[in-house]
């Protein structure tokens, strides 16, 4: 006798009822542990967003399975993305997305795009501290600038891969300020706050949640943020704005899944996502304490905005010359 199959999502879980003869069995999506692929090395911002989102999800039962976070670094994010871009209707793997989703394939560097995935949703955005070493003799930005102006390329500045958002920082404040730096690129956010408190470089480009630790403390000095407006962790940092520097960066993050996935699969993390995007814990654990902003996008409204995002960007690398 066939069996009767009846499909439900419910508070981000698919039950797939199965009606044998009289018997009932139910099966319960996700079945079997998720991966939660990081495209770069740990202790930087997305290791930090994944593992943050893992810990919440099994902590308040948001999922059924846990999602068991896997470090994939390479090629400035590519290996990692392209590993699960390639799983093409492989509903048990996912991956953080930030602007080197949009980027890498701008450049040609990655065959896949972000069309070519299932966008689950965007979660916040990232801000970025520009950190010198606690004994920099550096006391503000425009010591900085000034060292830089006499000694082009002398100083070092490091950064998540290349090119990369952070290499688009340094190519703004260096159009900016007529300055030439020499940028160093790193596998993650934790790679360059040790080449920093190491004094193998002068200058971090970084998120506040990569840098916080260091900062409070005192083995590190922000000496500007790259932000709209002053973060609320650092009130006494000036933005590159009030220093009459024009330069507002910030990053977005989000999921995505491989191409192909059922449209229940899909359903049910779309639905997770948002309660953990909805919940105390997100916003006191991870949004508060590292200074993020809440962002969170459906998919539809995701899209929208990386294709906004793609473009904005598409023009900036022209102007570094990485693109024609």
């Amino acid at each position: 006798m066939k069996a009767l199959r009846q499909i439900v999502v419910s508070l981000g879980v698919l039950v797939v009822i199965a009606l044998i003869g009289g018997g009932r069995v139910e099966a319960v999506f996700p079945e079997k542990p998720v991966e939660f692929t990081v495209p770069f090395a740990a202790g930087g911002g997305s290791d930090i967003m994944a593992r943050t989102i893992a810990a919440i999800m099994e902590q308040e039962k948001i999922l059924p399975q846990p999602l068991v976070v896997v470090n994939r670094p390479g090629a400035s994010g590519v290996l990692g993305y392209m590993h699960v871009g390639q799983k093409t209707g492989d509903p048990y793997v996912l991956t953080t997305a930030t602007s080197s989703f949009v980027i890498q394939p701008l450049l040609g560097k990655m065959k896949l795009s972000y069309r070519d995935y299932t966008l689950i949703g965007g979660l916040a955005l990232d801000e970025f501290v520009l950190v010198v070493p606690a004994s920099s003799p550096h006391r503000k930005f425009a010591d900085l600038v000034e060292a830089a102006r006499r000694s082009p390329k002398e100083v070092k500045i490091g950064g998540s891969s290349a090119p990369s958002i952070d290499s688009i920082i340094t190519h703004l404040v260096e159009k900016a300020t007529g300055i030439q730096l020499n940028f160093i690129a790193f596998k993650s956010g934790g790679e360059v706050m040790t080449n920093l408190l190491g004094n193998h470089i002068d200058l971090a480009s970084a998120n506040p949640g990569e840098a916080l630790t260091q900062i409070q403390a005192k083995k590190a000095r922000v000496l500007a943020a790259a932000s709209d407006k002053r973060l609320k962790t650092l009130p006494d940092v000036p933005t590159l704005r009030e220093l009459g520097i024009d330069v507002v960066v910030n990053q977005w993050r989000g999921v995505a899944a491989p191409k192909g996935i059922s449209k229940e699969a899909e359903a049910v993390f779309v639905s997770a996502f948002k309660r953990l995007s909805d919940s105390k814990s997100w916003k006191e654990k991870y949004l508060t304490e590292n200074n993020l902003t809440p962002f969170y996008l459906s998919p539809e409204e995701f899209r929208r905005y990386l294709d906004t995002d793609a473009e904005k960007t598409s023009q900036i690398l022209r102007g570094m010359n990485l693109i024609k």
